[in-house]
């Protein structure tokens, strides 16, 4: 079948990806590496802005306030995320201590409130059973002021697998199935971890297998999208979607289906 390139390895730093046109929600996502007594200045006249402190420690300035000590964990895998959302045609600054936190940026022109989850709000949860069990976070939710946009993180166990049954949200048609693009961002426990993510779409003649390691990305304007761990690795990723609205529906491959009844 087709090949579609929708992998990339990101370096953390101030680029930014561009995914070349595929999405018409996102409008784009970057890993900023924050050092000491640095500050960096942002405003989206036409975005929502979600924040996630992947490792680390920063402070926010934003409406005359200041938010310090965001991020309390030394990596993805010691302890729970703290995120920020921030409404569009709203000016922020990200500064202070050394930092990594993911900038996910959705099309939006609708001015809610700034949100602070700390990670006592963060509750996972286990999704899944045998080896599709999975760890996930949300973290800017549907009870979020957020507009169009949702943000999380999951931790695939080692060799298990998530997004099962395979599944795809590219048509509005509520309620069998939503409109959201996404994007993940893949960290891995170990620096020679790995996964796979299968990706396919029947109508489009596509069917991929897509490695993944430290600092990949990968890209779901449409199709269906399944995520492995490989043996012996803690997999993690940050979900990213963005679409019509917050009420995500995923329509389950109904060939894979199946493993979900009794």
């Amino acid at each position: 079948m087709g090949k579609f390139d929708q992998r990339l390895t990101l370096k953390p730093g101030l680029n930014e990806v561009d995914p070349g046109g595929l999405f018409k929600y996102i409008k784009g996502f970057a890993i900023v590496n924050i050092t000491t007594a640095q500050e960096l200045e942002f405003k989206e006249e036409d975005a929502e802005t979600g924040l996630v402190v992947l490792a680390g420690s920063c402070s926010l300035s934003i409406k005359g306030k200041e938010y310090a000590d965001l991020g309390q964990r030394k990596d993805v895998f010691s302890g729970l995320p703290t995120g920020i959302y921030i409404p569009a045609q709203t000016a922020f600054i990200l500064k202070g201590k050394q930092a990594l936190v993911a900038v996910c940026r959705s099309h939006c022109q609708v001015q809610t409130e700034t949100a602070i989850f700390t990670p006592d709000k963060i509750k996972p949860i286990i999704v899944g059973k045998d080896n599709w069990s999975r760890e996930v976070r949300m973290i800017i939710g549907p009870e979020s002021p957020a507009v169009n946009m949702l943000v999380g993180e999951t931790i695939n166990f080692p060799g298990n697998w998530s997004g099962t049954p395979p599944h795809r949200h590219e048509v509005s048609n509520l309620p069998q199935e939503s409109l959201h693009e996404e994007l993940y961002y893949f960290s891995t426990d170990k620096p020679q971890g790995w996964g796979l993510e299968r990706f396919y779409s029947p109508e489009r003649g596509i069917n991929e297998l897509i490695f993944l390691e430290q600092n990949s990305i990968t890209f779901m304007p449409w199709g269906y999208h399944q995520i492995a761990a490989g043996p012996g690795y803690n997999l993690h990723y940050l979900f990213f979607l963005s679409g019509e609205g917050k009420k995500l529906v995923g329509a389950e491959d109904p060939q894979h289906n199946w493993i979900k009844k009794p």
